[in-house]
């Protein structure tokens, strides 16, 4: 039987969290934890560039634009196509705001979507008059794209959802989305909060028009990174709604003239914080040492395993699809005829497990982490066990 043993060493891994001696972390999907060698780099060039200033020799400007290209390799995109931003919700916004809305004009999107899609499209709805219709999720590209077309209209404009969502750790049919999408001439929007760092992501294959994501979940980044793609000719369609030093191409205070770039950097201007992009940078370095297949491999062990054992309890239902092709790192059931935020209490304050909520469809969920382990899961199986026996 494989386990995660065969494809990263859990206790090397391990050394490098220290929280993990004090609680079971199984909430990267909200949050990750920097492993130490990343933190000690990102503090040590913040340390320098805030003492120093203009005087530190730490280039953390030069350090944040290496970020730059490889996350652009690690997307399969171009350098002129990524732009910085603090989070996956900032992408979303950067093309929600960027686009001129008619009255009437709509937008699909799913009913598992994060905050950070569905708010800003219903803030849309409500001061610019578009119609925002929402499909049930499915991974089978025939399913998905049978609602999508029930709902499609001559109006529709914008096709915005999760890559993978946050409630199920469902792995939508991205490609097959896309390619429908482009042949009515509709844009394409996806929010790979959940998916950048626990899956291949290759925007190039996806064939998305837009992508956004952070660096603080899976990647295990500093918390305030955030990454966005825009396929070049679409990005220049994009309005930017903030605009300052760096923004513009060309700028002629006698002619009035005020051009920006035709690349992400038209989205980045003023201060910025380059040490933290200079600290994702950090972490991207961590999973270079651990080879991102590797990872890739512990997370799909770890992940099965996790479902056979939710599956083999009867009191348990798991709500994520089984085969890793469908989901993703994140792993969600429910425990019938118990409240999910009694669940999650209990398992934080008496077993010290940090899980994630989902009061949709009242059930827990986790993120089953390249620092995770086996180990790990026993726990909150036995756990969530006596918590439903009531022992």
């Amino acid at each position: 039987m494989t386990t995660t043993s065969d494809y990263l060493d859990s206790a090397i891994v391990r050394a490098s969290f220290p929280v993990l001696e004090e609680v079971t972390y199984l909430n990267v999907g909200t949050y990750g934890i920097m492993p130490e060698p990343a933190l000690k780099t990102f503090q040590e060039l913040q340390a320098d560039f805030e003492r120093k200033g203009v005087a530190s020799t730490a280039n953390v400007g030069a350090k944040a634009n290496e970020t730059r290209e490889r996350i652009a390799k690690l997307l399969g995109a171009s350098v002129k196509e990524i732009a910085f931003t603090r989070d996956a919700t900032d992408g979303i916004n950067l093309v929600l705001a960027g686009l001129t809305w008619q009255p009437g004009d709509e937008v699909i999107t799913t009913t598992e979507e994060h905050e950070a899609m569905i708010h800003p499209l219903l803030y849309l709805q409500a001061t610019k008059g578009i119609c925002v219709r929402r499909v049930e999720i499915s991974p089978d590209p025939d399913v998905m794209l049978r609602r999508l077309e029930e709902v499609r209209s001559p109006r529709t404009r914008l096709v915005g959802m999760s890559h993978v969502t946050c409630e199920t750790g469902t792995r939508l049919p991205a490609h097959e989305i896309c390619a429908w999408a482009a042949g009515y001439n509709i844009l394409s929007l996806f929010d790979g909060a959940q998916a950048l760092g626990a899956i291949s992501v290759n925007v190039r294959e996806i064939g998305c028009d837009f992508y956004s994501s952070n660096g603080h979940k899976w990647l295990c980044g500093p918390k305030g990174t955030g990454v966005f793609y825009g396929c070049l000719d679409k990005l220049v369609q994009l309005s930017p709604a903030h605009v300052g030093a760096g923004s513009l191409a060309w700028v002629d205070v006698n002619t009035g003239a005020a051009e920006p770039w035709a690349s992400g950097q038209r989205f980045e201007y003023g201060t910025r914080a380059w040490a933290l992009y200079a600290g994702l940078g950090a972490s991207l370095d961590w999973y270079d040492s651990l080879g991102w297949e590797n990872v890739e491999r512990h997370l799909i062990a770890l992940n099965r395993y996790a479902k056979q054992h939710i599956q083999s309890r009867k009191h348990l239902q798991l709500l994520s699809p089984f085969d890793w092709c469908d989901s993703s790192g994140l792993v969600t059931f429910k425990a019938p005829g118990n409240l999910c935020f009694e669940m999650g209490r209990m398992l934080r304050e008496q077993y010290h497990i940090h899980t994630r909520m989902i009061p949709h469809y009242n059930a827990v969920r986790i993120s089953t982490a390249h620092f995770n382990n086996e180990a790990d899961i026993d726990k909150l199986m036995a756990a969530v066990d006596k918590a439903v026996r009531g022992n």
